[in-house]
């Protein structure tokens, strides 16, 4: 205990940042738990008793008073950024639904055109909803819009312009699939709980700034604005003068903005493990940090009067210093650059100071700041990498080859050589342990990881960020006043840019470069980064390697056991995704069979709902493969985000309805299915297309019943009825009033307790036969924001509560579960509903929640 206390007094700086984390965590795992006011009055007391407390104990106890009081601290400066602000005019306490209204704001970013649409965020001042308000009574607001713009916009419309803009505004919702990245959290990180879609450059107007020019305050406001409106011109240069690749990589490495990059590029970078080097990183910052640092300080050696005169390390941080923070502004100075720049400023104290042992306590105040600043930022993956990265590194970094100078004396040019070398194993360690230390994270976030990540860093750093970004530094100064010689910078420049795109795209068609993993659980992180802790830590101990090698042997054991072992399950779970306008759920049968129905949702050239919707949540739930894929009919919210699905997932069948349909991405997706292997079979009415000891999956229709082929394609659809023992569920896909009959008169058993609405709940679908011969306990409508009033149809919302049907809703509650083990039968939400089916009553009923939900352990937690 004397020890820990000793520990905890000499390194309080690093227990105070993790206290705050843990308070942070905290409220971020329990916020729907606590009651947020009584939490916050409770804190707030306990923190006065605490400060008296450590008034009144001796000197030396005192600091550790301080634990808690951060802990405490962490918790309420998050439950605070959690919760709405306390003001009636901000923006949300205004749009509490998607909203036609008139907004006048000041443009505080420069707008981003990625080939389509505008992006920019606004400063709201004041708002006019149509038809409720007079049309010249504005509503005074506040708070931050992101904006987006069917269109591109003029260079008159640049940060500080005060405009007026018709949009249609609503709330910003995050994807309630669980694994899917939260917009709405990277949202809230910049403050912005809502956006509005303009639909075209003439539905904005720059109005006239009713402020003074000339007084003081307004110049400061135009100040505030010229960073922003550098970006601005340096991007336009950037695209006037350049091929229009090379000048959306230089507009990455210069000034932070991704938007015109293609996803093939960014894929490629994604698979060679250097994709950060595009982002604003505090890796990006500290190799131009060390690069100016050395370059400074070794033309400063040259005088021997500033040697004599001057501490020249010093000197050079000095000059150093403004070169960063002037790289962070014209990246915007939002909080990713501003991380960085800390991080940076930092690792270049710590190698002056020679404290590189103490770079520890550095990094929490970092940190400490950074969440002071915005305590929604711990739950980022840009934040966690930036510091994991850090962290990994500062564990070698006294160890790294750089800093072990040789002794004797030597030959200038073996000097030099052996300096090269040192510096290219040094970028080699460094770039493993970047590497080691964030992969957790990087399969937590995103299920990926490069093994040729290390490698291609030491390649593509120096190409990019220690040729490509002085060069386009350089341009950015000189393109102001000669803009001749700026050509001639980014021309050089670009060379560097060509060659890392050139052995980037060269690695894209290699496979197995780039590896798609399950989530690992929280027990497999903490065994991998007790694994690290025991290699790294100084001094090595003999007992270390053998228990590291048994729980690296455990660890490899538990992340692929599902690739070896089938699993046993004893219940089966029917998962409804929330796709937004479309569908797609996945079966997990009794025993070990995974079946996927339909595979779509919205989708556009940047967003594929495969990769970001479907395959994270099964990726979540650690499945490797998937046994069989049904295709319902070949409209494309059904499908279109199969093709990442099945390249993925090997599916050993793809079962269709043999309709060739009419978008020829349906048939690149069986021309597909054919190349990976997968066998395609076509389904017909009454088919059995599995069966086990406690279930059956059969095909009820609509291939092999009379009539279907005059119908369309949604008439067509593939008809599945999956019994788990006295529980039945239908997932009738889009068929309509037609086939509904069809069904009805084909005498097949068509009851289910739950049921898909068939076509979304559309009008033309979903009649009364139908549901009376259906019969269902809970109907489940899968359907997207923006065919809200219309998907489902508002009448069939009435009738199903007329007749007491439980009805759920993806885009209202999320994605959505059912577990049965034929007895009993319980659906849970992404948003907390969770229900049981009452036997006798055929009802089901509302049911308090539990973290142990059978079916979908951990999946909803958070």
């Amino acid at each position: 205990m004397r020890a820990l206390w000793l520990h905890c007094s000499h390194h309080l700086l690093v227990w105070v940042a993790l206290c705050w984390i843990a308070g942070a965590s905290l409220a971020w795992l329990a916020d729907d738990a606590l009651p947020y006011q009584r939490t916050v009055v409770l804190a707030l007391s306990a923190l006065l008793l605490l400060v008296l407390a450590g008034c009144l104990l001796p000197g030396r106890v005192r600091p550790i008073t301080s634990l808690p009081f951060f802990f405490l601290v962490g918790l309420v400066h998050t439950l605070t950024a959690l919760h709405p602000p306390d003001d009636s005019a901000h923006l949300l306490y205004h749009i509490t639904t998607k909203t036609k209204a008139t907004v006048v704001g000041t443009i505080l970013s420069m707008p981003e055109f990625n080939g389509k649409t505008s992006r920019l965020f606004l400063e709201c001042e004041s708002l006019l909803i149509a038809p409720n308000d007079h049309p010249s009574l504005f509503r005074p607001v506040r708070g931050k819009l992101l904006l987006t713009v069917g269109d591109r916009l003029s260079p008159s419309f640049r940060a500080g312009s005060r405009i007026m803009a018709i949009a249609s505004i609503d709330r910003i919702h995050r994807s309630q699939t669980p694994g899917a990245f939260n917009f709405q959290l990277q949202m809230a990180t910049k403050k912005v709980a809502c956006s509005g879609w303009v639909q075209s450059a003439g539905a904005l107007e720059i109005v006239t700034d009713r402020a003074d020019t000339q007084t003081f305050a307004s110049l400061l406001r135009r100040l505030r604005f010229v960073p922003e409106q550098m970006r601005q011109h340096t991007a336009q240069f950037f695209e006037q003068h350049l091929e229009p690749e090379t000048a959306a990589l230089y507009k990455a490495l210069l000034i932070g903005s991704l938007v015109n990059i293609s996803p093939e590029t960014l894929e490629a970078f994604k698979i060679g493990g250097c994709f950060h080097i595009l982002a604003i990183s505090g890796l990006h910052f500290s190799l131009l940090g060390l690069f100016l640092l050395a370059g400074f300080t070794f033309f400063l050696k040259q005088s021997q009067w500033l040697l004599l005169h001057t501490h020249v390390p010093t000197l050079g941080l000095l000059l150093t210093a403004p070169f960063l923070f002037f790289y962070a502004l014209v990246a915007g100075m939002n909080l990713p650059a501003l991380r960085a720049l800390i991080t940076a400023l930092l690792v270049l104290v710590a190698v002056l100071l020679h404290r590189q042992r103490s770079l520890l306590p550095l990094i929490a105040a970092a940190a400490l700041l950074i969440l002071a600043i915005n305590p929604l930022a711990l739950f980022t993956a840009s934040f966690q990498l930036s510091f994991a990265a850090v962290l990994a590194i500062n564990l070698i970094f006294p160890r790294l080859p750089i800093l072990q100078e040789p002794t004797g004396d030597q030959p200038p040019w073996r000097h030099l050589l052996g300096r090269g070398w040192r510096l290219s194993r040094s970028m080699f360690l460094v770039s493993i342990a970047a590497t080691a230390g964030t992969l957790p994270i990087l399969l937590v976030h995103f299920n990926q990881i490069s093994l040729v990540g290390p490698v291609m860093n030491v390649i593509i750093e120096p190409l990019l960020c220690l040729w490509a970004l002085p060069w386009g530094l350089a341009a950015f100064v000189l393109c102001w006043a000669a803009p001749d010689l700026a050509i001639l910078c980014l021309q050089c420049g670009a060379l560097g840019i060509e060659g890392a795109l050139l052995l980037i795209k060269a690695l894209h068609p290699i496979p197995y470069l780039s590896l798609r993993t399950i989530t690992p659980s929280p027990l497999e992180i903490v065994v991998y980064l007790s694994i690290l802790w025991l290699l790294l830590r100084r001094p090595p101990l003999a007992h270390r390697l053998p228990l590291a090698t048994g729980l690296t042997l455990f660890l490899a054991g538990s992340f692929t056991s599902g690739l070896w072992f089938p699993q046993d399950r004893q219940k089966a779970s029917i998962h409804f995704l929330d796709v937004g306008q479309g569908t797609s759920t996945l079966v997990l049968l009794p025993g070990d069979k995974a079946v996927l129905i339909d595979g779509g949702g919205h989708q556009n050239e940047r967003f594929d709902t495969g990769q970001n919707l479907i395959a994270p949540y099964l990726w979540q739930l650690r499945l490797w493969r998937l046994d069989d894929i049904i295709v319902t009919h070949p409209h494309g919210d059904h499908y279109n985000g199969l093709p990442f699905v099945v390249d993925h997932f090997h599916p050993g069948r793809l079962i269709v309805n043999g309709d060739e349909g009419e978008e020829a991405a349906y048939q690149q997706l069986l021309a597909g299915a054919r190349e990976a292997g997968v066998d395609i079979q076509l389904a017909t009415a009454r088919t059995v297309l599995l069966q086990g000891n406690r279930f059956q999956m059969k095909c009820l229709g609509m291939p092999g019943l009379p009539g279907v082929r005059e119908g369309t394609i949604n008439d067509r659809s593939l008809v599945i009825l999956l019994k788990i023992g006295n529980h039945g569920f239908l997932f009738p896909g889009d068929i309509g009033a037609r086939s509904e009959q069809i069904l009805n008169d084909s005498g097949q058993d068509l009851r289910a307790e739950v049921l898909l609405a068939p076509h979304h709940g559309s009008r033309g679908s979903a009649i009364p036969p139908f549901i009376e011969a259906v019969d269902p306990a809970l109907i489940i409508v899968s359907s997207g924001r923006q065919r809200q009033g219309v998907l489902p149809a508002p009448e069939h919302l009435r009738n199903w509560a007329s007749q007491k049907i439980f009805t759920l809703l993806t885009r209202e509650h999320g994605t959505i579960i059912c577990t049965s083990d034929g007895k009993s039968l319980r659906t849970r939400s992404f948003n907390g509903i969770c229900a049981a089916l009452d036997g006798e009553k055929r009802k089901f009923e509302r049911k308090k929640c539990s973290l142990k939900e059978e079916g979908n352990p951990s999946i909803f937690n958070n």
